[in-house]
Protein backbone atom coordinates (compact mmCIF):
# COMPACT_ATOMS: atom_id res chain seq x y z
CA UNK A 1 0.00 0.00 0.00
CA UNK A 2 1.27 3.42 -1.29
CA UNK A 3 0.45 6.75 0.49
CA UNK A 4 -0.88 9.13 -1.40
CA UNK A 5 0.23 12.61 -0.87
CA UNK A 6 -1.11 14.67 -3.84
CA UNK A 7 -4.74 14.64 -1.86
CA UNK A 8 -3.16 16.26 1.28
CA UNK A 9 -5.75 19.43 1.26
CA UNK A 10 -5.79 22.45 3.54
CA UNK A 11 -8.32 22.60 5.83
CA UNK A 12 -9.96 18.98 5.12
CA UNK A 13 -9.34 15.22 6.35
CA UNK A 14 -8.69 13.10 3.59
CA UNK A 15 -7.89 9.56 3.11
CA UNK A 16 -4.18 9.41 1.75
CA UNK A 17 -4.39 5.13 2.22
CA UNK A 18 -6.91 2.94 3.36
CA UNK A 19 -7.12 4.20 7.20
CA UNK A 20 -4.80 6.95 6.74
CA UNK A 21 -6.29 10.51 6.91
CA UNK A 22 -4.46 13.65 6.96
CA UNK A 23 -5.34 16.96 7.25
CA UNK A 24 -2.92 20.05 6.29
CA UNK A 25 -3.97 23.03 8.51
CA UNK A 26 -2.35 26.56 8.50
CA UNK A 27 -0.02 27.36 10.94
CA UNK A 28 2.36 30.21 12.58
CA UNK A 29 5.50 28.78 14.41
CA UNK A 30 4.95 29.71 18.37
CA UNK A 31 1.13 31.01 17.33
CA UNK A 32 3.32 34.07 17.06
CA UNK A 33 1.89 36.57 14.00
CA UNK A 34 5.47 37.75 13.27
CA UNK A 35 6.62 34.03 12.06
CA UNK A 36 5.72 33.06 8.23
CA UNK A 37 2.99 30.32 7.53
CA UNK A 38 3.53 26.80 7.64
CA UNK A 39 1.71 23.30 7.57
CA UNK A 40 0.65 21.85 10.60
CA UNK A 41 -0.13 18.03 9.63
CA UNK A 42 -3.09 15.86 11.84
CA UNK A 43 -2.85 12.50 11.40
CA UNK A 44 -5.67 10.51 11.93
CA UNK A 45 -5.27 6.42 11.58
CA UNK A 46 -7.60 3.71 12.05
CA UNK A 47 -6.16 0.84 13.99
CA UNK A 48 -6.68 -2.51 15.79
CA UNK A 49 -6.69 -2.00 19.83
CA UNK A 50 -5.26 -4.29 21.16
CA UNK A 51 -6.40 -3.72 24.64
CA UNK A 52 -9.81 -3.42 23.87
CA UNK A 53 -9.62 -6.30 20.52
CA UNK A 54 -11.37 -3.80 18.34
CA UNK A 55 -10.87 -0.75 15.68
CA UNK A 56 -10.71 2.66 16.56
CA UNK A 57 -9.59 6.13 15.65
CA UNK A 58 -6.09 7.60 16.85
CA UNK A 59 -5.12 11.59 16.39
CA UNK A 60 -1.85 12.42 15.91
CA UNK A 61 -1.41 16.17 16.73
CA UNK A 62 -4.26 17.86 18.20
CA UNK A 63 -4.01 21.17 15.76
CA UNK A 64 -5.76 24.82 15.55
CA UNK A 65 -9.54 23.28 16.57
CA UNK A 66 -11.33 25.89 14.27
CA UNK A 67 -9.68 23.70 11.07
CA UNK A 68 -9.23 20.32 12.34
CA UNK A 69 -12.05 18.78 14.92
CA UNK A 70 -14.95 19.06 12.54
CA UNK A 71 -13.21 17.22 9.90
CA UNK A 72 -12.34 14.40 13.08
CA UNK A 73 -15.97 14.14 13.95
CA UNK A 74 -16.98 14.04 10.26
CA UNK A 75 -14.37 10.53 10.10
CA UNK A 76 -16.54 9.50 13.59
CA UNK A 77 -19.56 9.34 11.61
CA UNK A 78 -18.40 8.29 8.29
CA UNK A 79 -16.19 5.43 9.73
CA UNK A 80 -18.63 4.79 12.38
CA UNK A 81 -15.84 4.61 14.83
CA UNK A 82 -14.84 6.68 18.06
CA UNK A 83 -11.60 8.43 18.17
CA UNK A 84 -10.30 6.83 21.30
CA UNK A 85 -6.66 8.41 21.52
CA UNK A 86 -5.26 11.71 20.57
CA UNK A 87 -1.14 11.69 20.92
CA UNK A 88 0.94 14.98 21.40
CA UNK A 89 4.05 14.37 19.21
CA UNK A 90 6.23 16.51 21.22
CA UNK A 91 7.69 20.19 21.05
CA UNK A 92 5.21 22.60 21.12
CA UNK A 93 2.96 20.60 19.74
CA UNK A 94 0.18 20.32 22.83
CA UNK A 95 -0.52 23.78 22.81
CA UNK A 96 -4.20 23.23 21.06
CA UNK A 97 -4.67 20.14 22.92
CA UNK A 98 -7.07 21.44 26.11
CA UNK A 99 -10.18 21.84 22.99
CA UNK A 100 -9.66 18.19 21.87
CA UNK A 101 -10.17 17.19 25.26
CA UNK A 102 -13.71 18.78 25.43
CA UNK A 103 -14.66 17.82 22.20
CA UNK A 104 -13.75 14.40 22.39
CA UNK A 105 -14.69 12.96 25.91
CA UNK A 106 -14.35 9.35 25.28
CA UNK A 107 -10.32 9.70 24.46
CA UNK A 108 -7.45 9.14 26.41
CA UNK A 109 -5.04 12.14 25.67
CA UNK A 110 -1.73 10.63 25.65
CA UNK A 111 1.93 12.94 26.37
CA UNK A 112 5.76 12.34 25.87
CA UNK A 113 6.77 11.94 29.49
CA UNK A 114 10.37 14.17 29.72
CA UNK A 115 9.17 18.01 28.43
CA UNK A 116 5.57 18.89 27.97
CA UNK A 117 4.34 17.98 31.67
CA UNK A 118 7.12 20.58 32.67
CA UNK A 119 5.99 23.33 30.58
CA UNK A 120 3.06 25.69 31.45
CA UNK A 121 0.38 24.33 29.38
CA UNK A 122 1.45 20.75 29.76
CA UNK A 123 0.86 21.16 33.87
CA UNK A 124 -2.66 22.51 32.97
CA UNK A 125 -3.41 19.67 30.63
CA UNK A 126 -2.02 17.08 33.64
CA UNK A 127 -4.75 18.03 35.58
CA UNK A 128 -7.15 16.11 33.44
CA UNK A 129 -7.82 12.33 34.45
CA UNK A 130 -7.82 11.37 31.02
CA UNK A 131 -4.46 12.90 30.38
CA UNK A 132 -1.69 9.79 30.00
CA UNK A 133 2.09 9.75 29.87
CA UNK A 134 3.35 7.21 27.01
CA UNK A 135 6.39 4.90 28.49
CA UNK A 136 9.54 6.39 27.20
CA UNK A 137 11.16 3.08 26.10
CA UNK A 138 7.52 1.69 24.97
CA UNK A 139 5.16 4.48 23.77
CA UNK A 140 2.08 3.09 22.21
CA UNK A 141 2.10 -0.90 22.80
CA UNK A 142 -1.54 -1.53 21.65
CA UNK A 143 -0.62 -0.82 18.35
CA UNK A 144 2.77 -2.60 17.85
CA UNK A 145 3.09 -3.77 14.00
CA UNK A 146 0.39 -1.13 12.89
CA UNK A 147 2.07 2.30 14.16
CA UNK A 148 5.43 1.91 15.67
CA UNK A 149 6.71 4.35 17.73
CA UNK A 150 9.49 5.48 18.88
CA UNK A 151 10.20 8.43 21.71
CA UNK A 152 13.34 9.85 20.62
CA UNK A 153 15.08 11.45 24.13
CA UNK A 154 18.62 12.19 24.99
CA UNK A 155 18.55 15.44 23.31
CA UNK A 156 18.23 18.99 24.68
CA UNK A 157 16.04 21.42 23.74
CA UNK A 158 15.56 25.33 24.60
CA UNK A 159 13.62 26.41 27.69
CA UNK A 160 9.69 26.88 28.07
CA UNK A 161 8.77 30.12 27.19
CA UNK A 162 5.15 31.50 26.73
CA UNK A 163 4.13 31.76 23.36
CA UNK A 164 2.23 34.61 22.30
CA UNK A 165 -0.62 31.84 21.69
CA UNK A 166 -1.05 31.57 25.69
CA UNK A 167 -1.25 35.30 26.33
CA UNK A 168 2.82 35.94 26.06
CA UNK A 169 4.13 38.98 24.48
CA UNK A 170 4.15 39.25 20.48
CA UNK A 171 6.34 42.34 20.04
CA UNK A 172 9.28 43.04 19.18
CA UNK A 173 10.98 42.94 22.74
CA UNK A 174 9.74 39.53 22.76
CA UNK A 175 11.84 38.06 19.88
CA UNK A 176 15.03 39.74 20.46
CA UNK A 177 14.34 37.64 24.10
CA UNK A 178 14.28 34.68 22.41
CA UNK A 179 16.85 34.93 20.28
CA UNK A 180 19.19 35.89 23.26
CA UNK A 181 18.15 32.58 24.60
CA UNK A 182 18.93 30.97 21.37
CA UNK A 183 21.80 32.11 21.46
CA UNK A 184 22.75 30.77 25.21
CA UNK A 185 22.40 27.02 23.19
CA UNK A 186 19.83 24.37 24.45
CA UNK A 187 20.15 22.93 27.47
CA UNK A 188 16.36 21.94 28.46
CA UNK A 189 15.97 18.02 28.33
CA UNK A 190 12.79 17.12 25.22
CA UNK A 191 11.82 14.18 23.99
CA UNK A 192 10.17 13.99 20.28
CA UNK A 193 7.39 10.85 19.20
CA UNK A 194 8.87 9.42 15.74
CA UNK A 195 6.08 7.01 14.26
CA UNK A 196 5.93 4.44 11.17
CA UNK A 197 2.70 3.20 10.06
CA UNK A 198 3.38 -0.27 8.81
CA UNK A 199 0.61 -0.34 5.93
CA UNK A 200 2.06 2.18 3.82
CA UNK A 201 5.84 2.18 5.47
CA UNK A 202 5.60 5.92 6.22
CA UNK A 203 7.88 7.33 8.93
CA UNK A 204 5.89 10.71 10.70
CA UNK A 205 9.36 12.53 12.07
CA UNK A 206 9.65 14.39 15.12
CA UNK A 207 11.17 17.71 15.68
CA UNK A 208 14.88 17.09 15.43
CA UNK A 209 14.02 16.46 11.81
CA UNK A 210 14.36 19.49 9.88
CA UNK A 211 11.36 20.19 7.82
CA UNK A 212 12.06 19.12 4.02
CA UNK A 213 10.90 21.93 1.30
CA UNK A 214 11.56 21.50 -2.48
CA UNK A 215 13.22 24.01 -4.22
CA UNK A 216 10.37 25.25 -5.72
CA UNK A 217 8.58 25.26 -2.23
CA UNK A 218 11.20 26.44 -0.85
CA UNK A 219 11.70 29.58 -2.96
CA UNK A 220 8.38 31.06 -1.66
CA UNK A 221 9.73 31.22 1.74
CA UNK A 222 10.42 34.80 3.40
CA UNK A 223 13.32 35.56 4.18
CA UNK A 224 13.46 34.43 7.84
CA UNK A 225 12.26 31.07 6.13
CA UNK A 226 15.18 30.63 4.11
CA UNK A 227 17.78 31.07 7.10
CA UNK A 228 15.92 28.72 9.10
CA UNK A 229 15.61 25.95 6.11
CA UNK A 230 17.24 23.91 3.25
CA UNK A 231 16.26 23.44 -0.21
CA UNK A 232 16.04 19.97 -1.39
CA UNK A 233 17.73 18.51 2.01
CA UNK A 234 17.20 15.72 4.71
CA UNK A 235 19.16 17.24 7.93
CA UNK A 236 18.67 17.48 11.66
CA UNK A 237 17.46 20.42 13.42
CA UNK A 238 20.65 20.50 15.63
CA UNK A 239 20.23 24.05 16.60
CA UNK A 240 16.82 23.76 18.29
CA UNK A 241 17.94 19.91 19.15
CA UNK A 242 21.33 19.07 20.30
CA UNK A 243 22.11 15.26 21.18
CA UNK A 244 23.11 15.04 25.19
CA UNK A 245 23.72 11.35 25.36
CA UNK A 246 25.40 9.83 22.79
CA UNK A 247 24.16 6.81 23.59
CA UNK A 248 20.42 7.18 23.79
CA UNK A 249 20.50 8.91 20.65
CA UNK A 250 22.24 6.48 18.86
CA UNK A 251 20.10 4.08 19.94
CA UNK A 252 16.67 5.89 18.91
CA UNK A 253 18.51 5.89 15.86
CA UNK A 254 18.86 2.69 15.05
CA UNK A 255 15.33 1.28 15.91
CA UNK A 256 14.06 3.91 13.54
CA UNK A 257 16.68 3.27 10.79
CA UNK A 258 15.05 -0.30 10.82
CA UNK A 259 11.54 0.51 9.78
CA UNK A 260 11.17 -0.33 6.06
CA UNK A 261 10.55 3.34 4.94
CA UNK A 262 9.07 3.66 1.39
CA UNK A 263 8.06 8.00 2.48
CA UNK A 264 9.56 10.35 5.37
CA UNK A 265 7.88 13.08 6.41
CA UNK A 266 7.48 15.73 8.84
CA UNK A 267 4.29 17.75 10.09
CA UNK A 268 5.14 21.20 9.15
CA UNK A 269 6.86 20.00 4.96
CA UNK A 270 4.76 22.17 2.42
CA UNK A 271 0.98 20.09 1.73
CA UNK A 272 1.52 17.33 -0.86
CA UNK A 273 5.43 17.42 -0.15
CA UNK A 274 7.43 14.26 1.80
CA UNK A 275 10.72 12.79 1.20
CA UNK A 276 9.58 9.37 -1.55
CA UNK A 277 13.06 9.15 -3.13
CA UNK A 278 15.79 6.96 -0.86
CA UNK A 279 13.92 7.80 2.45
CA UNK A 280 15.96 5.85 4.54
CA UNK A 281 19.36 6.36 2.96
CA UNK A 282 18.45 10.21 2.81
CA UNK A 283 18.18 10.13 6.97
CA UNK A 284 20.80 7.68 7.55
CA UNK A 285 22.88 10.14 5.36
CA UNK A 286 21.84 13.01 7.77
CA UNK A 287 21.85 11.42 11.17
CA UNK A 288 25.59 10.12 9.95
CA UNK A 289 26.55 13.13 8.72
CA UNK A 290 25.40 15.32 11.82
CA UNK A 291 27.94 12.35 13.87
CA UNK A 292 24.76 10.92 15.87
CA UNK A 293 25.01 6.94 14.58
Amino acid sequence: MNIDLGRETVGKAVEVADGFWMIATRHRPGLSKRMFEINNRSLVFRLNDTTTGGPVLLVANAVDPEQSIGEVRRLERETGLPVRYVVSVGGGHHLHMAPWIEAFPEATFLLPPVRIPRTRNGQKLMGSARVKLMDLEDPLPQFKGQLDAVLFHGLVGFEDHMTAGEGGSDGPFAMIKMMAMMMGGPKDPVDELWLHHVPTGTVIAGENLAWYYPKDEYAKLPFMGKKMLKPDKVWLMQMARRAKDPEIVAACWKKILAWPAKALMTYHDPATRAITTDPRASLEAAVREAKQL
